[in-house]
């Protein structure tokens, strides 16, 4: 090693040393928040063409940017609230009338007949299937609190989280201009890629979260009004309830649907439970053709396989914000790599000393 490398090294050892301490104390000071900004960047590029919508209206930027902040706040908000409120207050009727020791009776009492014939019907003993019944539905009944109680501790962290999320999406928007400089000072794409690669992230982010979004609500929708007629459940619960497993890969609202109709037939609701079951093949329908046509309108095609692994993929590794991440990534993979094919194939980039 030469001397002139030594001195170098010697003068620049303390403020690198430094730097790198700042970093990674930094990065983990923020690292639970890492993903919600990550999260908040998705909807930043997705929902970027509402405010260039309030903009083209004559409002300056700021303000626009303040105004579309305090409507998805609402959007986002108002509806959570509303779930926790109407939730709370069936949950203390419930209460009111019964507790769950006498809930887990009258279950049982309902299943009763079910499960005797379940039993002539295979030879098997009655008193040992309604034990192990007792059993499972004891297990249902106190994971069900348990669930509820640590969901409930941990509401304000979700309700930070949330707002972290939120604060991301205005902050990526007000700084889009400064991020755009950033990316063309160091990533070096010719202007024609670099065009081409933001409105590729653009539209990937737009895609998968609206995809995920519409069919949710469209499913949402059929199953709670389907709820309605036949009068089973509270219409807003159900609304949100379905809204969110709508999200779970595989599983998506249709076992909502289903999950009532078995309610109803334990009840001797039988035209309603078979009501709740064309319901929830409507759903079931709905979901494989609203958002597979959802993910066509994007600009980048991406095999069934692989975007179901994604999404599967994404929800193990992220948890719920994977739903956005997985397939968003998959996406990205598909959209991006041309491009930067193409900016290494460039005649200019080859000949130039980069």
């Amino acid at each position: 090693m030469s001397e002139v490398t030594i001195h170098l090294f010697i003068k620049n050892f303390f403020k690198i040393s430094i730097l790198a301490i700042l970093l990674s104390l930094f990065i983990y000071i923020i690292s639970p928040f890492i993903l919600f900004i990550g999260l908040g960047g998705i909807l930043a590029m997705a929902l970027s063409p509402f405010v260039d919508f309030f903009i083209r209206r004559g409002l300056s930027r700021n303000l626009s940017l303040i105004l579309f902040s305090f409507l998805l706040s609402l959007i986002g908000f108002v509806p959570v609230v509303g779930f926790f409120v109407r939730g709370s207050q069936v949950i203390t009727e419930k209460l009111q009338q019964s507790n769950f020791s006498e809930l887990k009776l009258q279950f049982a009492s309902i299943n009763e007949r079910f499960i005797n014939k379940f039993s002539l019907l295979y030879g098997l003993d009655a008193a040992y299937i309604e034990h192990k019944f007792d059993k499972i539905l004891s297990y249902s009944f106190s994971s069900l609190t348990k669930i509820f109680n640590t969901f409930i501790t941990e509401l304000p962290l979700l309700l930070i989280m949330g707002l972290i999320t939120m604060l991301s999406v205005y902050f990526f928007l007000k700084e889009a201009e400064k991020i755009r400089i950033f990316f063309n000072r160091y990533f070096y794409f010719s202007p024609e890629n670099g065009d081409k690669f933001i409105s590729m992230v653009k539209t990937c982010c737009r895609e998968v979260f609206f995809s995920n979004i519409i069919t949710g609500i469209i499913q949402a929708t059929i199953v709670s009004v389907g709820a309605l007629i036949f009068d089973v459940g509270d219409f807003f619960l159900v609304f949100y309830a379905t809204f969110i497993a709508s999200f779970i890969p595989v599983i998506g609202a249709a076992p909502m649907a289903v999950l009532l109709a078995l309610f109803c037939f334990m009840e001797s609701h039988v035209g309603a439970g078979f009501g709740m079951l064309v319901v929830a093949l409507i759903s079931g329908v709905s979901d494989n053709i609203i958002r597979p046509y959802l993910g066509t309108l994007g600009a980048v095609e991406v095999h069934p396989f692989i975007g179901f692994m994604a999404v599967i993929g994404g929800v193990i590794m992220f948890g719920l914000p994977g739903l956005f991440i997985g397939p968003l990534l998959a996406s990205l993979i598909f959209g991006v790599i041309p491009i930067i094919i193409s900016e290494y194939s460039r005649s200019d980039y080859k000949n130039s000393n980069y």
